[in-house]
């Protein structure tokens, strides 16, 4: 007699997540170095239509345009699939994420000069206001 070969299923493996770009970092570093679309698409070598499909989750990029994205915004790929919240190596998170580019300038300014001059121009900024009426 011969042996009979007796068919085993296998378990299915657990397929690992698709991994996806998370579209509003790339938006959302973008806009922090104040580049439109198409600027960052003349960088990556795409069209302005990917960088949109990028932006708003309808494709992810191949692995490559990953890699300049990263790089370009000097953060991690990691950081730009979701799957981690430091935007930068050894980097603290964001303190004020909620202030424009042009406001960290002036606030950095503003630092440098004494309390005097900074009273000062508190006063400007509160004398502009009143002439235009806003609260």
């Amino acid at each position: 007699g011969g042996e009979v070969e007796t068919n085993t299923v296998q378990p299915a493996k657990t397929p690992h997540p698709i991994m996806t770009l998370r579209g509003d970092r790339i938006t959302q570093l973008r806009k922090k170095l104040g580049i439109r679309q198409t600027q960052l698409a003349e960088i990556l070598e795409v069209s302005p239509n990917h960088v949109s499909k990028y932006e708003n989750g309808y494709t992810n990029p191949p692995l490559d345009t990953l890699a300049k994205l990263a790089e370009f915004f000097n953060t991690t790929t990691d950081y730009l699939l979701g799957l981690s919240n430091i935007p930068h190596p050894g980097a603290e998170p964001d303190p004020h994420p909620d202030l424009t580019p042009t406001e960290l300038a002036v606030l950095k300014l503003l630092r440098e000069r004494s309390q005097a001059d900074q009273k000062r121009v508190l006063g400007v900024l509160e004398a502009m206001r009143d002439m235009r009426g806003e609260d």
